[in-house]
C-alpha cells in the first residue's frame, strides 16, 4: 500500500476554527500535514505529522527550515494560508521542483504596487495609483490623482493601516502616521516591503471577493462573496456567499478575475481576489492574494453553501489534481463580526445566550479571550473583532436578517 502523500503548510489560519478546517481538509483528502511556522495549534497535534518551528518573517532561515522539513517528510508540495507565507511557499516550491505559485507571481500578489503595474495596460480594471516612498512622492501623488484617495502599505494585509486622504489632509502628518504604523517592529507583515506605500483613488460601489483556483494556467471560480466594510479603516465585518449581484455584474467580476490572474501570472494555487463593483456595473481590482480567503469564507461559507470542498481542492492541487467545483447543495452562508465600539479589556458578551437562539445560527466563535486588550484601527484592523456569528439559511435575505440580529443582540463588554 502506497504511503500517504505529505503537504507542507506554511503557517496556518489565525483562528482555531479556520485552522482546524484546513488541517482536517488534508486528512479528508488523504494527505499528511507537515507544518512550517512559529507555533503549532495546541489541540490539533494529532492532525500534524511533523513540525518545524521557525519564524516565517525570517525568510532565509524559514526557507532552510522548509527544505529540512521537505527532506525529512518527503513532501510533494507547499501551501500558504496567509499573506506572510505566500512568497516563502513559492520559493520553497521552486527549490524543490514542486507545482506552486511562480516566484515572480508571488511577489506581485504580495506587493500592491507590483500587482497594479502588472495591470498597467488595463487601466479600466484598476484604480489610478502611484508608488509612494517619500513625503515628496505623496504630495505629487495627490496633485496628480487628487482626493479623496487612500494610502495603503504595499506589503500590508487584512486592511491593516490603510489611511484616508482628503483634499484638506495634512500630508506630512499623514506620512508620519503611516510610517509609524507600518514599521516591521509593529507587525511582521510589513517586513517584506518596509516604507513602500500605494496612493490610489478611493473607489465607490460595493465590495466583493472572488474565491477560486488556478490549475495549470486555467482559472476556475468557485464563487463570489458579498462583503460589508466599515469606513474609514475598511474593517471587514460581514461576508455572505454566494453573492446577490445581478447577472451582468457577475460577468464583469468574472472577466476581471480571469484578466487579473493571467496578468499577475498565478498558477497552481488558490486565490482570494477583492474588488469593487461600481455604480455603472464595472468591476475594479482592489487586490488579489495567492492564498485562500479568511473570514470563514473558504473554510465555512463556500463549502457550506455550495458543497464545493475548497480546502480539499487546495491540498489536491499540489499533486496536480483539477479542482472539484460540483455544487452539491444550495444555500446561503454568512459571517458577521461583532466589532468593539471602544478600546479596553474584553469582558465577554452579555447577550450571548440570546444570539445562540437565532434560527440558522451554526457557530458563534470568540476572536479573543476574556481579559484580552482590545485596540482599534488604524493600528490593528483585526483586534477590534471580538467574535463572529455564522448563519446558514435558504436565501440571502434570511442570512442577512439573522446576522443583523446577532450583531444587535450580542452586546459586547469592553471596559
Amino acid at each position: 500500500m502506497a504511503s500517504q502523500p505529505t503537504v507542507i503548510y506554511v503557517g496556518t489560519r489565525r483562528g482555531p476554527h479556520e485552522a482546524n478546517r484546513a488541517l482536517m481538509a488534508a486528512r479528508n483528502a488523504g494527505y499528511r500535514v507537515a507544518l512550517l511556522g512559529s507555533r503549532a495549534p495546541g489541540i490539533q497535534q494529532d492532525l500534524i505529522h511533523d513540525f518545524e518551528k521557525i519564524s516565517l518573517s525570517n525568510r532565509e532561515e524559514a526557507l532552510e527550515a522548509g527544505l529540512r522539513l521537505a527532506q525529512r517528510t518527503g513532501a510533494g508540495g507547499a501551501l500558504a494560508w496567509t499573506d506572510g507565507g505566500v512568497e516563502l511557499a513559492a520559493a520553497l516550491s521552486e527549490k524543490c521542483g514542486w507545482r506552486g505559485v511562480p516566484v515572480e507571481a508571488a511577489h506581485k500578489a504580495r506587493n500592491k504596487h507590483s500587482m497594479r503595474m502588472a495591470l498597467a495596460s488595463r487601466p479600466d480594471l484598476i484604480p489610478r495609483f502611484r508608488l509612494v516612498t517619500t513625503l515628496e512622492q505623496l504630495t505629487q501623488a495627490r496633485q496628480e490623482i487628487g482626493a479623496p484617495a487612500v494610502l495603503k502599505p504595499a506589503g500590508g494585509s487584512g486592511s491593516r493601516s490603510i489611511l484616508q486622504v482628503e483634499p484638506e489632509t495634512d500630508l506630512a502628518e499623514l506620512f508620519a502616521q503611516a510610517t509609524a504604523l507600518t514599521l516591521p517592529s509593529v507587525a511582521s507583515i510589513f517586513a517584506d516591503y518596509p516604507g513602500e506605500f500605494v496612493y490610489e483613488e478611493r473607489l465607490g460601489g460595493t465590495e466583493h471577493s472572488v474565491e477560486g483556483f488556478v490549475h495549470d494556467g486555467t482559472t476556475y471560480i468557485a464563487g463570489i462573496t458579498d462583503k460589508q466594510v466599515s469606513f474609514p479603516y475598511y474593517v471587514e465585518y460581514q461576508e455572505i456567499h454566494p453573492s446577490a449581484l445581478p447577472g451582468p455584474a457577475v460577468e464583469a467580476v468574472h472577466a476581471l478575475t480571469h484578466e487579473v490572474t493571467r496578468a499577475v501570472g498565478l498558477d497552481w494555487c488558490g486565490f482570494h481576489l477583492e474588488c469593487r463593483v461600481l455604480e455603472d456595473g464595472t468591476a475594479k481590482l482592489l487586490e488579489i492574494a495567492a492564498r485562500p480567503g479568511g473570514g470563514y469564507i473558504t473554510s465555512h461559507l463556500v463549502p457550506g453553501s455550495t458543497g464545493v470542498p475548497f480546502h480539499e481542492n487546495l491540498v489536491r492541487l499540489t499533486s496536480g489534481d483539477k479542482p472539484d467545483l460540483e455544487h452539491r447543495s444550495r444555500a446561503h452562508f454568512g459571517s458577521r463580526s461583532i466589532i468593539s465600539p471602544v478600546e479596553g479589556v474584553f469582558q465577554g458578551f452579555e447577550g450571548l445566550n440570546d444570539v445562540l437562539q437565532i434560527g440558522g445560527l451554526e457557530h458563534f466563535a470568540f476572536a479573543h479571550r476574556i481579559g484580552d486588550r482590545i485596540v482599534l484601527p488604524p493600528g490593528d484592523a483585526g483586534s477590534c473583532e471580538l467574535g463572529s456569528a455564522l448563519v446558514r439559511a435558504p436565501e440571502f435575505d434570511d442570512v442577512q436578517q439573522a446576522l443583523d440580529l446577532a450583531a444587535e443582540l450580542a452586546r459586547p463588554r469592553v471596559e
